[in-house]
């Protein structure tokens, strides 16, 4: 029987482990995405980056500009870990980039003919990438980042991007990687990041460089290099989009709602320490989510995370047992929340916080784009309205997770102020 119970606690204990493991690879995967989306210079980029400060990141701008190209990222810190997102394509001079397809030897300037049979046996690269990754090491910040390597022995560096972004932070791996820097303390995480170079140079660095491919099943551009004889190599983690989200594969929003789904399905949360929670007691009532406009899965994650939200935000928040329900537009009570006003009592709250979640199709948008609204409406426990507000985004450069999560975000700050 104490061997039986033995073998059953170390079962036990490797399977705790593992989901362990699994649940911290999921959260690096989502931080590089974030870093990842946060790294352009879109409007939409900025709640990644608010994200990325509130969960305890320090985030530090970074841009080189040179002839051979414009680069633009950021190195983001928090503890042992600093990670340099690299941006993706966004200006012509990045296009450009992109289409400087020449093939050069790694080391040296050499353009290897087309037409050489031998090209697959020598390491050649593609130009563009290469150049963009001389520039974004460049002005000191590659010595910088192995003289902190050296200093703090527990650090990890991992270099991450999305399509060009992604193939940039490989090729500035494999460079960082030649000066010296430990294969265990450097993490390379792409995003539909086409291939950088040769079969030689594949077979050369597999060993050499710790490589994530994240590829988006559907997304053509990471073969794109394929015919002219560029290979992939790596651990390859294979994504699948929603069937709720109507966006070209290849977007950088897409590889980010998979990353929070991937999380979420291990056990994480956004949930984090904050300093300046407000402490009032609130009451949550059940979202009310407009009948039609989200399928059951999207509706159970965007609630996980506007709840998560809310936490962050707010210290003392009852959620109530049903945690959701799905009510057509006319049949939303017009300012009759008498349930929700006993629960709260029942709860000893003594605030109020009814949301209400929409997202509906936009007329005349081609693809279908959706406008998702949050409307928040504070009542005391006598149901007097204190305050109400609404928030939306547009899903043309969002999926509908991001779009109801940045609606969120935006709300919490006023909320605050109705709520002392």
């Amino acid at each position: 029987m104490k061997k039986f119970l033995l073998v059953l606690a170390l079962l036990l204990a490797m399977t705790n482990a593992a989901t362990a493991s699994e649940l911290d690879a999921a959260d690096i995967r989502l931080t590089c995405a974030m870093c990842s989306f946060g790294a352009y210079s879109s409007d939409e980029s900025y709640l990644m980056r608010s994200l990325l400060n509130a969960r305890g990141w320090t985030i530090e701008k970074i841009s080189t500009n040179s002839a051979r190209a414009d680069a633009k990222g950021y190195l983001v810190s928090r503890g042992d870990v600093k990670i340099l997102a690299i941006a993706g394509t966004e200006t012509l001079k990045d296009v450009e980039v992109d289409f400087r397809f020449g093939r050069v030897n790694l080391n040296d300037n050499t353009t290897l003919d087309e037409d050489d049979k031998a090209s697959a046996d020598k390491l050649f690269v593609h130009r563009g990438f290469r150049d963009y990754a001389d520039v974004v090491l460049s002005e000191g910040l590659g010595e910088r980042l192995m003289a902190s390597l050296k200093k703090n022995p527990n650090e990890t560096l991992y270099l991450t991007g999305h399509s060009l972004g992604g193939a940039v932070a490989c090729v500035a791996g494999i460079r960082l990687t030649d000066r010296g820097v430990d294969k265990n303390r450097l993490q390379v995480i792409t995003f539909g990041s086409p291939a950088v170079g040769s079969r030689a140079l594949a077979k050369t660095y597999a060993d050499r460089l710790n490589l994530t491919r994240v590829a988006m099943k559907g997304d053509v551009l990471k073969k794109s290099l394929r015919a002219l004889g560029y290979v992939q190599f790596g651990q390859t983690i294979e994504y699948r989009q929603s069937l709720a989200d109507n966006h070209f594969e290849h977007k950088m929003a897409v590889y980010l709602d998979c990353a929070f789904r991937d999380y979420y399905a291990a056990g994480g949360n956004l949930r984090h320490d904050s300093s300046d929670k407000v402490p009032a007691k609130i009451y949550a009532a059940p979202l009310i989510v407009l009948k039609g406009g989200l399928s059951k899965p999207d509706r159970e994650l965007i609630l996980l995370a506007l709840d998560d939200s809310l936490a962050n935000h707010f210290g003392n928040v009852t959620f109530a047992d049903e945690r959701s329900v799905e009510l057509k537009d006319k049949d939303i009570p017009d300012g009759n929340f008498n349930e929700f006003i006993a629960a709260a009592r029942d709860s000893d709250c003594r605030y109020v916080l009814i949301r209400i979640l929409r997202a509906k199709k936009i007329r005349d948008a081609p693809l279908g784009d959706r406008l998702v609204t949050l409307e928040e409406i504070v009542l005391d426990a006598n149901g007097f309205p204190l305050s109400m507000q609404t928030s939306g985004a547009s899903t043309e450069n969002l999926t509908i997770f991001e779009a109801a999560l940045t609606a969120q975000e935006s709300l919490n700050a006023t909320l605050k102020s109705s709520i002392k």
